[in-house]
């Protein structure tokens, strides 16, 4: 009637009472399945496994024991995940097999398919359980940690001679154990329960923490082993052991087990249930980009997403952004979108190209002045373009083209937030938010003395790179169908279409002018295209001649081609999650083991 598993040892280690509960807990209260007769494996049986960690839960399988049915592959290692169909000491059939290294996170599913004389075979190793199918019957092992699942075919008649079952270890037989030839004992509904009584513990629990202490204090042995965790037969229990004496003389010792795999199921269940709200919580950020008017910025490759979580962040921030990148890759429209993304999107944002404006005009455009403060200024004075964005942004474009000298009076602005016109007294605090833009390396102008140091250390402060339209190639369809439908509705051509030929092209282009070289070349197909489809006749020389040359270099093979793109893969989404591996591996949809060679095999 007890809820706890109760087992009761004399001074020899024999096995005198094993209750009901035990048994339960250890599986071995009943035969299951539709059962076979005992036996031994045979010269010739067809054998099929199933094992999670090779050499744990298994009887200490090492990947040398596998040449008993024909697997001599020196690359399987302890600990590896193996699904494998073979025959018993008899190489007249090829064996079947694949196998994984265990890596650093949870495995997801892995299945083994073929077919073996006829019959279909299959092996499944799940998260918490292995079945294995052959001739349409199935056999399943649930496990908590490690197993190894054996099923067992007579070659003369095809029918299934032995298949593994819960409490395999207390009946001896696991899976080496029955490959070296031992025998098995019968199994179903018609077979007597396993008569433990009078046998040595350590022949039905093999011996850990909690069973040598069982043994140590029935013989004599002290105990302070109360609530303890430990694995038994792969099964997590918490365990407490009790001297037993009698007429103060020690005659044995009780172990007494609860079992806690319902608990862990519950743990892995929440884990389980972490991730997926960690999946959910991706999924809602999406959706807050979509809602915040990031999806204005076009694009899906992981480079671009990462641009607009980055773009998100900093609307939301009233810190100065430095946008850097090549020209012509959007810096402008991602500085608009910033801002009509905060909450000053109902102030002034004034674009400040400071490249295009001379040097003795940009002082007193940025601040303005006061009224007869130089000869031709207007006399009634003029507000600068930092104080009609009072309350906004104002926009620094190419900021790394401004004298050293307008580069100071700058860096004062920064600093102090506040500035002076020029011929004026007093102070004007600048309520403004500063967004600047380069396509300068600015770390390289400081090296040659053309950009102060301080000054970068104050625009720096939300740096966001735009990557080159070379580099996010996967972009350019997507760009194409957006750009293309302004151009026709400004041109009011009707809707205009890319060809498959001409977008192969477009793909294949370097395009060293990035996005603002794609508009341009797109508006120019799109006035030169008299119907609905723009083909590559209606693409620049360039463009076409690009082409060309490309067909004239010597070509790689085509797994070089993939090689490549599966590292360039992992590179960019390990980049996009910080190197978070795990989410990384999620969002490619790869298997832990896949993913983890990918990475061995590239060195990345």
């Amino acid at each position: 009637m007890m809820k706890e598993g109760f087992i009761y040892v004399d001074k020899a280690a024999k096995i005198k009472l094993y209750n009901k509960r035990a048994k339960e807990i250890f599986r071995i209260d009943k035969s299951m399945g539709t059962g076979h007769p005992q036996g031994a494996i045979k010269k010739g049986d067809l054998v099929i496994i199933g094992d999670n960690c090779l050499g744990k839960d298994d009887g200490g399988l090492k990947p040398e024991s596998l040449s008993k049915i024909g697997i001599f592959d020196k690359t399987i290692r302890p600990t590896d995940v193996l699904m494998a169909v073979g025959t018993f000491e008899d190489g007249s059939i090829k064996p079947v097999y694949r196998h994984y290294h265990q890596g650093e996170d949870f495995l997801p599913s892995v299945s083994l398919q073929t077919e073996i004389l006829g019959f279909p075979v299959s092996v499944q190793i799940g998260s918490d359980s292995i079945t294995i199918s052959f001739g349409g019957e199935s056999f399943v092992m649930s496990y908590i940690n490690s197993i190894g699942h054996l099923v067992i075919i007579d070659r003369s008649t095809f029918k299934v001679k032995f298949y593994q079952t819960d409490g395999y270890t207390a009946r001896s037989e696991d899976l080496l154990y029955v490959l070296n030839g031992k025998h098995y004992r019968a199994k179903g509904p018609t077979v007597d329960a396993l008569d433990i009584i009078n046998q040595d513990i350590s022949s039905i629990h093999k011996e850990g923490a909690a069973i040598q202490e069982l043994c140590n204090v029935a013989r004599g042995g002290s105990s302070t082993y109360k609530d303890q965790f430990s694995e038994i037969n792969g099964i997590p229990t918490l365990c407490s052991v009790f001297p037993v004496d009698i007429r103060g003389k020690r005659d044995g010792a009780v172990l007494k087990i609860e079992d806690i795999s319902s608990l862990q199921k519950v743990i892995q269940q929440r884990n389980d249930a972490l991730t997926y709200i960690e999946e959910m919580k991706e999924l809602v950020h999406d959706k807050v980009l979509d809602e915040e008017g990031m999806t204005i910025i076009k694009g899906e490759s992981p480079a671009m997403k990462n641009v607009k979580k980055l773009a998100c962040k900093a609307s939301r921030s009233n810190s100065t952004v430095l946008l850097l990148g090549e020209s012509g890759t959007g810096k402008s429209h991602l500085a608009e979108t910033i801002h009509g993304s905060s909450t000053k999107k109902d102030q002034p944002f004034i674009h400040v190209n400071c490249g295009a404006m001379p040097e003795s005009l940009l002082e007193s455009e940025l601040f303005g002045y006061e009224k007869g403060s130089f000869t031709g200024a207007n006399s009634e004075g003029k507000a600068g373009l930092f104080e009609k964005a009072r309350g906004g942004t104002i926009f620094l474009d190419e900021i790394g083209d401004i004298s050293l000298a307008a580069q100071v009076k700058l860096l004062g602005v920064l600093q102090n937030k506040t500035f002076f016109k020029l011929g004026g007294t007093t102070s004007i605090t600048a309520d403004v938010r500063i967004i600047a833009a380069t396509n300068k390396n600015l770390e390289e102008e400081i090296k040659n003395e053309r950009f102060r140091e301080d000054l970068f250390y104050r625009l720096n402060v939300f740096p966001i790179w735009m990557p080159p339209l070379r580099e996010r190639k996967e972009d350019i369809c997507c760009l194409c169908d957006e750009i293309l439908s302004q151009i026709c509705e400004k041109l009011q051509c009707g809707e205009k279409f890319v060809s498959p030929g001409a977008q192969r092209l477009l793909i294949g282009y370097h395009w060293p002018g990035n996005v603002r070289e794609l508009e341009n070349t797109l508006e120019r197909a799109a006035n030169m295209a008299d119907g609905r489809i723009i083909t590559e006749h209606h693409l620049p020389e360039r463009i076409t001649s690009h082409q060309g040359k490309i067909r004239q270099t010597v070509w790689k093979s085509f797994q070089e081609y993939t090689e490549e793109a599966e590292k360039r893969a992992i590179l960019e989404t390990l980049a996009y999650y910080n190197n978070d591996k795990k989410r990384a591996m999620q969002a490619l949809k790869m298997g832990k083991t896949n993913f983890y060679q990918k990475i061995k095999k590239y060195n990345l």
